[in-house]
Order: structure tokens, then C-alpha cells, then sequence
């Protein structure tokens, strides 16, 4: 193993990359045994609600002049069920052209005065008739703003936004006040 926390620049964004393996480029995560599934049966390849698989395609990008990476068109995650320490390798085909794109969409958004379109997106909570926002717009910076209406109740597993209440949980809402 090499290249630990090597910094890699694309497009002037810096990110440091896990490490070299083999002259593969290989990023660790460590992920619920839930989350965990999604690397195992490969499923993360059509919903990474985390952006992992961009941001190994950073980093591989980042990587092509390195020496160290020999490996050019693949790259790896390394995923570690935290409860239960299974591990798996997930095998990536990197996407060099749509991180580009990627990068200088993001770019053009941080530079609005204005927040983008809302993308936020939501999805059944369970059978009680709520909706509650999905896991990336449940990250949203964004999500009061396109959800005016939002509501947030603590569960043990921590906070869900509500876009629609038919049933209020039992659990403690957050309330949110404005100055």
C-alpha cells in the first residue's frame, strides 16, 4: 500500500485520496450493515446517494500522472460493515468525462446568488402516509429552502425530514426558529 492521503487536485478542487493498492486507486468507507448491502450486491452503481463513486472518479482523475496508479481505468472501494466488520471490494469503471462535467457544474452553482432548482426529492416513510425527503436531499444545504413546510423528528437513527405529515411520529420534532 502507497500513496496514503496523497492531495490531488482536479479543476482546482483538492481532495486526498485513501491510497494506492497494487497500482489501483482504492478509497475506504465504512458504511452501516445496511449501507454496507449496496457495495456488496453492487447496487451502488445505480444509487450512490453519497456521491462516493464521483468522488472516486476524482480521484482517479487526480491520479493519472501519478506514477504510483498503473491501474487508469478502474478504481476501488474498499466498504467496511461497521457493525458487523464484513468487507468488500467494490470494483469501479471510473468515469473521467462525467466528473469533469460534474466539477464545472457544481462550480457554476456555488457561483448563483440564488439557490438551483430544487432537486430535492421524496419518498414514502414507512406505511403511515408520511413522506419524508430521500437520503441526498436529506443532505441538501438547500432543503428548507425548497421545503418551506419541512419538518425534522430525531429517530434513533437519527434526524428525517418530513415533507408530508399524515400520522406525527412519536418521536421528538425539531423546531426551528427564525430570527
Amino acid at each position: 500500500m502507497t500513496g496514503e492521503q496523497d492531495e490531488l487536485v482536479v479543476d482546482g478542487i483538492h481532495g486526498h485520496r485513501d491510497c494506492v493498492i497494487d497500482g489501483a486507486v482504492v478509497d475506504v468507507k465504512s458504511a452501516s450493515s445496511r449501507g454496507f448491502q449496496k457495495f456488496k450486491d453492487k447496487s451502488i452503481a445505480q444509487a450512490d446517494d453519497f456521491g462516493y463513486l464521483d468522488q472516486l472518479d476524482g480521484y482517479s482523475l487526480g491520479s493519472l500522472e501519478d506514477p504510483l496508479v498503473r491501474v487508469k481505468d478502474r478504481a476501488y472501494l474498499l466498504a467496511i460493515d461497521k457493525t458487523l466488520g464484513h468487507m468488500v471490494l467494490y470494483e469501479h469503471k471510473v468515469r473521467h468525462g462525467e466528473i469533469q462535467k460534474r466539477i464545472s457544474d457544481y462550480k457554476r452553482i456555488v457561483r448563483l446568488d440564488q439557490p438551483p432548482r430544487c432537486e430535492c426529492q421524496s419518498v414514502p416513510d414507512g406505511k403511515s402516509g408520511n413522506l419524508k425527503l430521500d437520503t441526498r436531499a436529506s443532505y441538501s444545504p438547500w432543503k428548507q429552502v425548497c421545503n418551506p413546510g419541512l419538518r425534522t423528528f430525531l429517530y434513533a437513527s437519527g434526524p428525517v425530514y418530513l415533507t408530508k405529515v399524515v400520522r406525527v411520529p412519536d418521536v421528538t420534532e425539531l423546531t426551528r426558529t427564525l430570527h
